[in-house]
């Protein structure tokens, strides 16, 4: 890893420590490097996600003003509540007292500027950017697909658009995070008008190709079928199983009658991907067969393995 991402990432934790209550950073710093995600429920302990286990902290029981001094320190809560930090991809959600006026908690997402994670997919995004990457919560779709916006705006520049729903993959605050490199970025002020944004990035802002973290809704994905003929798409969505994403109701406009994306990419965990062929995978499901991956990827280890898992074509990666 160079100085200079090192640097970023000691950066953006720099700026997540600084708007924690006291307690609460002392225990966080030391782990901040493996953390994934921290919990605070009024009443109730502390608790850390690190090395991929929760954590408890009795020492620090989470009272009114934890929540007030915190929410003091990070500007406005979304409509979907969820907040961020500026000029980081570090994601709040606030969580909503029983009459939904109060708050009961924040949850809060760690996130890291990995460059070099989509490294191994550049061939086939340079082949064709159109891509659907798919997998669980914490499974790192917005990590991921932040590095696949920088790949395929080295080759398009700023006729790529982050169309940025959560603020995790340009990050919060009116200057763009380094990691997408020269893509364009629109917010997505109110998430329930994301279809709104992405008509506007294509129709205003001369957008070729639109990056979408989450895609969830039946309108979302009928604004993508509806403009397909004006741009490509690059997307996350959620899910661990390729004939359930295809398959799933809400977004058969992406798949049916004919795929949107050229590839479908499902992190089985961070760095490991399975690479489908999305119009050969769609067939499959419709005459009844499982989709087959084209390809896996192991990025971390930095190398492509075939069907049967065999290594082979090292490829750049962190």
């Amino acid at each position: 890893m160079s100085n200079d991402v090192q640097a970023r990432i000691q950066a953006d934790y720099e700026r997540l420590l600084k708007i924690l209550p006291t307690d609460i950073r002392k225990v966080l710093a030391p782990i901040i490097a493996s953390a994934e995600e921290l919990k605070m429920r009024f009443g109730r302990p502390l608790k850390i996600k690190h090395h991929g286990k929760w954590h408890t902290y009795p020492e620090v029981q989470i009272t009114q003003d934890h929540l007030t001094d915190f929410k003091s320190r990070f500007g406005h809560v979304r409509d979907d509540n969820r907040a961020g930090i500026d000029g980081t991809g570090h994601r709040i959600s606030r969580v909503p007292s029983a009459d939904g006026k109060g708050t009961d908690g924040y949850t809060v997402r760690v996130a890291r500027f990995y460059s070099g994670l989509a490294e191994v997919l550049r061939p086939v995004l340079h082949e064709n950017p159109s891509i659907l990457i798919c997998g669980l919560a914490g499974k790192g779709k917005s990590t991921l697909l932040r590095d696949v916006a920088r790949i395929i705006a080295e080759k398009y520049d700023a006729n790529v658009t982050v169309v940025d729903t959560s603020n995790e993959v340009a990050g919060d605050g009116r200057i763009p995070h380094p990691g997408i490199g020269e893509a364009d970025r629109y917010f997505v002020p109110v998430k329930a008008e994301q279809h709104q944004v992405i008509l506007e990035a294509i129709a205003n802002n001369s957008a070729h190709i639109v990056v979408i973290d989450e895609v969830q809704t039946k309108l979302e994905a009928d604004t993508i079928f509806d403009l397909n003929a004006k741009a490509q798409f690059v997307a996350t969505t959620h899910g661990d199983d390729m004939p359930e994403i295809i398959q799933n109701k809400p977004l058969e406009a992406l798949f049916w009658p004919e795929p949107i994306f050229r590839w479908a990419l499902l992190i089985r965990e961070m760095g490991l991907y399975d690479l489908y062929d999305l119009p050969e995978a769609v067939r499959d499901v419709r005459e009844g067969r499982r989709p087959t991956p084209r390809q896996m990827f192991h990025a971390l280890a930095g190398q492509q393995t075939d069907e049967e898992g065999q290594g082979e074509a090292p490829s750049k990666a962190v």
